[in-house]
């Protein structure tokens, strides 16, 4: 999306300068290069920002599934914490009477 907007920017520049009628075409075709250049190696950076995006969604799944495991472990780890001290309570309450 991005680079299709700098593509049309650089291609409106080019087509203004042409239209300007400039004389002096080894200088207009330098220019050119030299957006085209810019315009490449932002698509480059975009698409190497997209490759990191995607991987950091996929660690941040990851993450995610990992804590729900753990929330989970915890929760029945609490269920079986209760029960035994319930019982010590009971065994407790037996000697008691």
């Amino acid at each position: 999306m991005l680079t299709k907007k700098l593509s049309a920017l650089i291609y409106s520049l080019i087509a203004v300068l042409a239209m300007a009628g400039c004389s002096n075409t080894g200088v207009l075709e330098q220019k050119i290069n030299s957006l085209t250049t810019k315009v490449d190696n932002l698509s480059t950076k975009v698409d190497s920002l997209s490759t990191e995006v995607t991987g950091l969604n996929a660690q941040q799944e990851q993450s995610n599934k990992m804590v729900s495991r753990l929330a989970l472990t915890s929760k029945q780890a609490a269920m079986e914490a209760k029960r035994a001290n319930d019982r010590i309570t009971n065994i407790v309450k037996s000697y008691k009477k």
